[in-house]
């Protein structure tokens, strides 16, 4: 990426909040590794056959703390999927 992508992209993430007032708690860790422990969850939701190893936000809850615990929201994914999945549909992260 060029230099002046690189100074946006590093301002745009000094502006978000931490992930923590994302809601990324350790309420959340547990949540997390209790959803991939289901059967059913242990491989990605994008069909790529990776093991799944993150828990995404189907639509992203953007602030929404009842988006963001509703389970019928998520899906197990590899994290390599998720991030891609982020910068298609979100344009980055956030």
């Amino acid at each position: 990426r060029c230099a002046c992508a690189v100074k946006r992209a590093k301002a745009s993430e000094a502006k978000r909040p931490s992930a923590s007032a994302r809601g990324y708690t350790a309420s959340w860790s547990k949540a997390s590794k209790a959803f991939l422990a289901i059967p059913g969850n242990e491989r990605c939701a994008c069909g790529c056959g990776r093991v799944a190893n993150c828990v995404d936000h189907i639509r992203a809850p953007k602030g929404d703390q009842a988006l963001f615990w509703d389970r019928s929201n998520w899906q197990a994914m590899n994290v390599a999927c998720n991030t891609r999945k982020a910068i298609k549909s979100e344009g980055g992260f956030g």
